[in-house]
């Protein structure tokens, strides 16, 4: 692999829906996916304790990955969960793990209500790059397949090494005085 050539999308899924969003953008981009899991499976109720504490504890938990490193890649997609409004513990760890990143730095956070935008100052932090572009979407529009459009127009960004997505138009409820 040539030095800072090669792109990924890395991502963190508990429930599924961080990984269809993705498995879309890597359907559209053609870009290398790899996946950070759970050390200890986190299914159920004892699961979702789990998360609660790794976050209000601000724990870091053990993580499996098998990708190429983020620092030999020129450019990062980082998905992931939003978990008490911040971003989720596995992906926190990972990056702190791996910090400081060399390359250029994406986002897309999924959130079930709010704190999206919090995650990406997160992902920020960690990496010691802003996340350009960023994308924060709902749980629900991802599983329903409402947010086809925005991720769409967020690859196509991606592939043109745009710093924003064009045509996204920021919905009322993200910031409902704006609108």
């Amino acid at each position: 692999m040539s030095e800072k050539s090669e792109s990924l999308i890395v991502y963190y899924s508990r429930t599924g829906t961080a990984r269809q969003a993705a498995e879309t953008l890597a359907a559209s981009t053609g870009w290398g996916l790899a996946e950070i899991r759970d050390e200890k499976p986190r299914a159920g109720l004892y699961g979702d304790f789990r998360c609660v504490l790794d976050m209000l504890l601000h724990r870091t938990p053990a993580y499996r990955y098998e990708g190429p490193l983020p620092g030999d890649c020129g450019h990062v997609v980082v998905v992931a969960p939003v978990w008490l409004g911040r971003l989720a513990a596995p992906m926190r760890k990972f990056l702190l793990d791996h910090a400081p990143f060399s390359g250029c730095v994406s986002a897309v956070c999924v959130m079930a209500s709010r704190g999206g935008f919090r995650a990406e100052d997160d992902i920020a932090f960690l990496t010691g790059k802003t996340p350009s572009p960023a994308l924060v979407l709902k749980q629900r529009d991802v599983q329903s397949g409402a947010a086809a459009e925005q991720l769409a127009a967020f690859a196509a960004a991606l592939r043109r090494g745009q710093t924003t997505p064009e045509a996204i138009v920021r919905p009322a409820w993200i910031s409902p005085r704006e609108a």
